[in-house]
């Protein structure tokens, strides 16, 4: 398997299968992947660009790192600059979130390692998602960090985990799935060892489907329209009642 025309953007950079290069990868390469406003830029350029090419039919996004997908905001960075600018930050994190969720062409996420918190909210918002079987854990730890989910990000999570009582137990337990784990409850679409080259398959079955961007683009934003709704309403909803900016991840 060989990638092409490789485009950097800060830390994440885009290439295309050489074999069909309709289909396009995004590689994360910021140690642990966790969201700040530096690398949330460098996302929408690289969705921006894959968007800009016309061929474009599927999207899959993963890490560089053997540990880690992402995990999730960048709280060192974000906390100390106070409640209204992290509220603020947060919002844009919901933006990017809204963007993977609606995104024209169909998208899956290659979970190569622990994926946390609004790692696993980005995750999430993916229409397709192949996890590691052997490395890594999929993980909502927000009880355990004293942060509640704000409406955005419990919509996202709300729509695709369906199932009530698994729902309850990602989000109240905050407890840690390995890949077989997740599958099996359908976190996640598959686990295996070979997450790429499965990505790379499942890919070469949608990518004709991402041909119609108008389409497939508009059944997304129906399918979730009031997840999209939550996400860019602006609001952290019963977030508020706790004293966020003193958390520490």
């Amino acid at each position: 398997m060989k990638w092409i025309n490789k485009k950097e953007f800060g830390n994440f950079y885009v290439e295309q299968l050489e074999s069909n290069e309709d289909i396009f990868l995004l590689t994360l390469n910021d140690n642990e992947n966790r969201f700040n406003d530096d690398n949330l830029g460098h996302f929408h350029k690289s969705l921006d660009y894959v968007e800009s090419c016309e061929n474009a039919s599927c999207l899959i996004t993963t890490s560089i790192s053997p540990k880690f997908y992402s995990l999730g905001l960048d709280l060192d960075w974000a906390l100390p600059r106070g409640a209204k600018n992290f509220q603020e930050f947060v919002f844009r994190f919901h933006a990017l979130l809204q963007r993977i969720l609606v995104f024209p062409i169909p998208t899956i996420s290659c979970i190569n390692g622990h994926s946390f918190a609004g790692g696993a909210m980005f995750s999430m918002a993916h229409d397709y998602r192949i996890m590691k079987s052997d490395k890594g854990f999929f993980c909502l730890p927000e009880i355990d960090i004293h942060i509640p989910l704000t409406p955005g990000m419990n919509a996202i999570l709300q729509c695709k985990i369906t199932n009530s009582n698994i729902f309850r137990d990602v989000v109240l337990t905050g407890k840690r799935f390995g890949g077989k784990e997740a599958e099996k409850l359908q976190l996640v679409d598959k686990s295996c060892t070979d997450i790429l080259e499965k990505s790379v398959e499942l890919a070469e079955l949608l990518h004709t489907k991402g041909k119609d961007r108008i389409t497939f683009g508009s059944l997304k934003e129906e399918m979730y329209k009031n997840a999209s709704k939550e996400l860019l309403e602006k609001t952290i909803g019963f977030a508020s009642r706790l004293k966020l900016f003193e958390s520490k991840l």
